[in-house]
């Protein structure tokens, strides 16, 4: 969701153009083997209504995605991404095999994912919730905690003027968590700016 921007349209005459111009030369072969192993988890696990639930409130812009795209259905757009990141790799013999810690799927900490989701329910448009929550249970609470993430950031977006405000305790809340699925520095930092002091 990351690699899909709002103002597609003034530079891709598709969705999946759009996409895949992200993809660019440079970008690490890890990062493409896990945007397709998300897509995986998503069309596998997930009704094609969820998955366009978790686009239309995750994503930036996701709102207008399927109502002026080519794209009408949320696993038709899983199909299309799975195959951007396969069109990228194949060009790629050399793409390294995703590591343990890239596959960790955080399911001891499916308690806690699912108490993070409770805490902003109130917040989180209610379908997108429920979508969160059938993740956590039937793709991996790592990805879910991502969603969650994006979903808080998307949701302050489209509240305007007063957004989304998350407390000091609750950031930190996020991040013990984030710390807890391995995450690096720069995941849970993306709502730091929620953050109320």
């Amino acid at each position: 969701m990351g690699f899909f921007h709002q103002d597609w349209t003034l530079s891709a005459a598709t969705e999946v153009e759009a996409v895949a111009d992200q993809f660019v030369e440079e970008l690490e072969p890890e990062a493409v083997l896990l945007v397709r192993r998300d897509a995986l988890l998503l069309l596998g696990n997930l009704t094609s209504d969820q998955i366009k639930v978790l686009w239309e409130g995750c994503a930036d812009g996701g709102k207008y995605f399927f109502r002026r795209g080519r794209v009408t259905e949320g696993d038709q757009w899983m199909r299309q991404v799975i195959e951007v990141c396969d069109a990228w790799l194949s060009g790629r013999p050399e793409a390294p095999s995703l590591t343990e810690a890239d596959t960790y799927e955080g399911n001891d900490l499916a308690d806690q994912v699912l108490a993070a989701l409770e805490e902003f329910s109130g917040v989180l448009d209610p379908q997108v919730a429920d979508a969160l929550g059938a993740c956590v249970r039937s793709c991996t609470p790592d990805l879910a905690f991502r969603l969650l993430l994006r979903a808080l950031v998307e949701r302050s977006a489209s509240r305007s003027p007063e957004g989304v405000s998350l407390s000091v305790g609750q950031y930190a809340k996020l991040e013990r968590l984030g710390a807890a699925l391995h995450y690096g520095e720069f995941v849970v930092s993306d709502v730091d700016h929620l953050v109320t002091r």
